[in-house]
């Protein structure tokens, strides 16, 4: 494999992983606002 070819791959799993973070981000900023709607925490001042 050429060396381009291991940045590439090497790129593109880095790309997948901070994807996934972003998404996990996304979905526990969603329960957050949920629950904050729903009265179940108290926002900070």
């Amino acid at each position: 494999m050429e060396e381009k070819d291991k940045i590439i791959v090497s790129l593109r799993e880095q790309l997948r992983k901070v994807l996934r973070e972003n998404s996990a981000q996304k979905q526990e900023i969603a329960l957050l606002n949920y629950e904050l709607e729903r009265g179940k925490i108290k926002p900070s001042k």
